[in-house]
């Protein structure tokens, strides 16, 4: 069973979840990728958005229009909590979104399709995510490499060591909360590389862009020889998809 979101308990404490190693390796080249294509002046929506720490992020960065939304009250409860100025944020009930056709230059939704337990709801949300895309607009999605479990990255472990997990498997995650001695475990759908091209290619998007990102030591904030082991594993992709 995949974990569900709703659930205060599990909310409050992925909340408390330190993300730096997502951060490093993934957010900043998702908003790299983002300022490189469209710059900062456009209406972006943060599918999936949590407790907002993504969009925090984009608006500190210089994006100036973002609005995340999110099925768990409790995480949209802390990102307005933590401050709307410059941000926008909304509760969802499901795929369909509260907004008119073509509203957003780029949609981005951060580890979410690792959490969607069904093909058939990757193609709803990303069929939705179509249509508020304004044309020329593009659909990123920012994800555990599927390629690359069991690995003891710094924060977190995705998968069991020494197992192989198939396109459709449910695959534990187990993530280091500052000041708890046990992890918090919690439960992700493995997707293979081709259901999320299958994915883009049923709701009418073009895949343009799917890239590795690796963990990279010289982008550590200290420099240390303690994760040399993980230097240039692949622990995130990132794809992108163009309405044409």
């Amino acid at each position: 069973m995949n974990t569900n979101w709703t659930e205060q308990n599990i909310a409050e404490l992925f909340d408390a979840y330190d993300d730096w190693v997502e951060n490093a390796f993934g957010y900043q080249p998702l908003i790299a990728e983002l300022t490189c294509s469209y710059g900062k002046g456009i209406s972006v929506l943060d599918y999936g958005c949590g407790s907002g720490k993504v969009s925090r992020r984009l608006r500190d960065d210089g994006f100036d229009y973002v609005t995340g939304v999110d099925i768990s009250p409790t995480m949209i409860e802390k990102a307005i909590s933590a401050g709307t100025n410059r941000l926008r944020f909304e509760q969802i009930h499901g795929p369909n979104l509260p907004f008119p056709d073509n509203s957003f230059e780029a949609v981005i939704s951060c580890f979410l399709f690792i959490n969607i337990p069904e093909r058939r709801e990757l193609v709803r949300i990303t069929t939705e995510v179509m249509r508020v895309l304004k044309p020329g607009g593009s659909y990123y999605i920012l994800d555990t490499h599927p390629q690359t479990t069991g690995v003891d990255y710094p924060t977190y472990r995705n998968g069991e060591h020494g197992i192989s997990y198939q396109d459709g498997d449910n695959r534990p995650v187990y993530l280091t909360i500052p000041g708890r001695q046990q992890p918090l475990e919690i439960v992700d759908k493995q997707w293979g590389l081709s259901t999320y091209r299958n994915t883009f290619a049923a709701a009418g998007l073009s895949l343009t862009t799917e890239r590795n990102l690796p963990f990279d030591n010289s982008q550590l904030p200290v420099h240390t020889n303690e994760f040399r082991t993980l230097q240039d594993t692949k622990p995130y992709i990132l794809l992108r998809a163009t309405k044409q």
